[in-house]
């Protein structure tokens, strides 16, 4: 199966599907020994706690063996309802047993009209026909769904096809559901915070940097963020505004984090990892809304809809959020600066709506349709100086795939309108306003098949092509900047053999225009997964990513004010005093070593290992002062557009220190009790920086800069009750972090280190659901419990805001 038909049908639940298989599996192993009653209990006891078309499916099968043929029929249809893509099947089940029931009707009928007495010698009866059979024509039913463990847990990031998180090359973790609606945060970042080896910084109310394994900064740009397999960073900058995203967590059905290297199948940008968050499928999650209102004028609204005919489906959602900021910037009494003219007290802003459909064509095949529009304001911050920017985001775009057995292609188009420019500035200043423009179209293209050669070794090759079009026009670029054409190339095989063992290596070659370049980057790991369950597995893997220029880093040219008046500083990709200066992309080489087990339905834990080797950073350059060379050789001089002097060059540079990164990870689950489920991991992260002979220390290389902290824990609970009491607590906490970041000065741009102190985060849920099925629900969240418990609240970046307690209660309702 492929991704896009996996993103729309397949779930993966951690566990509340837990307990649901259990369930399942006592009700199978019930129904196997003709315990019908029994077994059927069980099974709708596994679909209240999660549920799953195929658990109808299997309580159909149970009552027609049962000669409950009435209660089997109405099952059947049950399942045909959610438009399963063997319903040409069904309705030949259907049809027999409907054909089965008239004529045993018209016995009964018949027999109470007319008693038949008994022969005197009768006759000995026929054999019975099958069970599945009338008047002894076989009819067609659905694949065996009884044969199925339909609560496996199943990912689709890491090797872009359907498999159990045993079978993944990489450490792939999820952000369930479930974990979405008892956390009650609505914020997609923090959200990623409780996965081990997640960096989250939260720097303004609306502004949060997400990367892996100590790769964020500002305007993070090493993590591929994807919705539906379809990416959704800005070209702009290579960063993910996450709240412009015109989805909110009550559309998300899971998100799929890949820790590691993904280049080899998703190209450039998939540095650090990959974020897939995989939205609900058109037809799926019933209608309802949320709405909730906090402290500080915060507020959350969601409204969706979703429904299904015949064989077409779809799901649309509205809404809007008001993130206020934890700290004003600029006093308001203020009087040697000048403001944007914004809300001071707004941070993020989004109104937002989305509609997806469906549409099944055969057995195995489906069109999938959908856009969305979002309008955001928002407070971020920029790259060197440039802190405390406001920008107003419209961003749309527009999809649409279609899925088979053997091959999927999708194409997006996106869209995005930025106004932007600083929030302050001293009087006599400019506040730099931009008004970016982008439009990007990408279609991938993706071949699937197996075969086994030679005999033993079975191969599961995925393969394909990409091409994206990148066109941005923005003031702080060259003129007429080009538009990229970018094109990829490539290849999986995953070959398994000798039942426990598996190797999967893959690669990949993209065109980068800015570069005038092909990239290469692969993948190699072999899997192992001893005992006769194979419910463990242990994963060793190699591979290689890069990342590109952005546009920004490609096509700068921006003359910078000095605060000397009269005089600017042109920060410029292209070096009028250099023109042989060429910018690479950044590189990683990256090693894990990894155990996941889940021998027990009780328990599971992770553990993972991993080195890497990082060179080329992309940074800002030192600036170089206009020479008396330069000047005779006409370069520099009056700007004829600005009216100032030109007294030097900036721009980008790679830095030549090459990082070296030794990291760990361990992460453990208990769900042995119904409703009561614990989490907690650990991570760990050390580096040192090799400084090549000839590489100035401190201006050229990472030296100083710890990128993340060495220890971050966590751990929560989560409660669920039959009587609809529910809730969530989680505990974050990571230590002091020595932060580096370039920083303009009247020497020039220095790298200057900056020292964090630890800090923690307590969230705290509390919810009740009532009327039937607990369709309405109420609840209150606390957002960092403890700001203020221990000291003065904490940054999570030392230019950010300190970081305070806000709560917010909602009420949500089912239809």
């Amino acid at each position: 199966m492929t991704l896009a038909g996996t993103t729309a049908t397949t779930r993966a639940w951690a566990d509340a599907r837990t307990e649901a298989r259990r369930h399942f599996e006592t009700g199978m192993a019930a129904i196997a020994e003709s315990r019908f009653d029994q077994g059927v209990s069980e099974l709708r006891r596994a679909y209240e706690i999660l549920p799953h078309p195929a658990v109808l499916y299997n309580i159909a099968r149970a009552w027609r063996d049962a000669g409950e043929l009435d209660k089997s029929l109405a099952a059947f249809k049950a399942y045909q309802d959610t438009d399963p893509s063997d319903a040409a099947e069904v309705d030949a089940a259907i049809a027999n047993l409907e054909e089965r029931i008239a004529k045993t009707k018209l016995e009964v009928e018949t027999a109470k009209r007319e008693p038949v007495q008994p022969e005197a010698n009768p006759t000995p009866p026929e054999p019975q026909k099958p069970a599945d059979s009338v008047d002894a024509q076989p009819k067609p039913e659905p694949r065996r769904a009884a044969d199925l463990d339909i609560y496996q847990e199943r990912v689709v990031t890491s090797s872009r096809r359907v498999q159990s998180p045993l079978d993944s090359p990489s450490s792939t973790t999820l952000v369930t559901r479930q974990d979405i609606r008892l956390s009650g945060i609505t914020r997609i970042p923090e959200l990623l915070r409780r996965v081990a080896g997640a960096d989250v910084m939260q720097i303004t109310g609306g502004d949060a940097n997400v990367s892996l394994r100590g790769l964020n900064s500002r305007l993070s740009n090493k993590l591929l963020v994807l919705v539906n397999g379809r990416s959704v960073k800005n070209d702009i900058l290579g960063s993910t505004f996450w709240e412009t995203l015109s989805i909110d967590v009550d559309q998300i059905e899971r998100i799929e984090i890949v820790r590691g290297p993904g280049s080899s199948l998703y190209g450039a940008d998939a540095f650090a990892g990959v974020v897939n968050i995989i939205t609900i499928a058109p037809g799926e999650g019933g209608s309802g809304f949320r709405a909730g209102y906090g402290d500080q004028t915060q507020a959350y609204g969601s409204l969706w809809a979703t429904g299904r005919e015949g064989t077409s489906a779809f799901r649309a959602s509205a809404g809007f959020t008001r993130y206020p900021r934890w700290t004003r910037e600029v006093s308001a009494d203020r009087v040697d600066v000048r403001l944007a003219d914004i809300d001071q007290n707004t941070a993020a802003q989004n109104a937002r709506v989305d509609v997806r459909t469906s549409h099944r064509v055969g057995r195995d095949k489906q069109l999938h349709l959908g856009g969305g529009f979002a309008r955001t304001d928002l407070e971020v911050y920029g790259i060197g100086p440039f802190n405390d920017y406001y920008a107003k985001f419209d961003a749309a775009d527009v999809s649409a795939a279609f899925d088979s057995e053997l091959i999927r292609i999708r194409s997006n188009y996106t869209f995005l309108s930025v106004f932007a420019s600083q929030n302050h500035d001293y009087y006599g200043h400019t506040l730099y306003d931009a008004d970016p423009l982008q439009h990007a179209f990408e279609t991938d293209v993706e071949l699937f098949g197996s075969f086994d050669a030679p005999a033993g070794l079975k191969h599961d090759l995925l393969g394909g092509v990409n091409y994206r079009l990148k066109s941005i026009d923005w003031n702080y670029l060259i003129d007429d900047a080009p538009i990229e054409h970018h094109v990829g190339a490539f290849l999986q095989d995953g070959l398994s053999f000798a039942e426990h063992y598996a190797i999967v290596l893959s690669g990949r070659v993209d065109y980068v225009p800015a570069l005038e370049t092909a990239m290469p980057s692969g993948r190699g790991a072999f899997i192992v997964r001893p005992g006769a369950s194979k419910r463990q597995a242990i994963r060793a893997s190699v591979g290689t990513a890069f990342r590109t220029p952005t546009f920004l880093e490609s096509y700068l040219d921006l003359p910078i004010q000095l605060s000397l008046s009269g005089l600017e500083l042109v920060s410029a990709s292209e070096r009028a005093d250099d023109p042989d200066f060429e910018l690479s992309a950044e590189n990683i080489v990256a090693a894990e070593l990894g155990y996941l087990n889940q021998l027990s339905d009780d328990f599971q834990f992770e553990l993972a290992t991993y080195y890497h080797r990082i060179s080329d950073f992309i940074a800002l350059a030192q600036p170089r002062l206009l020479s008396l060379s330069d000047v005779s050789a006409g370069i520099g001089g009056i700007n004829p557009e600005t009216g100032r002097y030109t007294v030097g060059f900036g721009g980008w540079t790679n830095q030549c220190g090459i990082d070296h990164v030794f990291g760990g990870e361990v992460g453990a689950r208990f769900y042995g009790v119904e409703g009561l489920d614990i989490f907690a991991n650990y991570s760990i992260n050390y580096g040192f920086d090799e400084v090549p002979e000839g590489c100035v220390e401190g201006a050229d290389s990472v030296t100083d800069d710890q990128k993340t902290s060495h220890h971050k824990v966590n751990v929560g609970t989560q409660m669920r009750t039959s009587f609809g009491l529910e809730g969530e607590v989680t505990f974050h906490y990571q230590t002091r972090q020595v932060w580096g970041e370039q920083v303009a000065t009247l020497e020039g741009i220095e790298l200057q280190t900056f020292d964090l102190p630890d800090y923690h985060l307590l969230n705290a849920r509390l919810g009740f659901g009532f009327l039937e099925k607990r369709r309405a629900l109420v609840g209150v969240t606390v957002f960092n419990a403890l700001a203020d418990v221990f000291g003065e609240p904490k940054q999570q970046h030392p230019f950010g805001n300190r970081i305070g307690r806000r709560f917010m209660g909602m009420f949500s309702y089912r239809l």
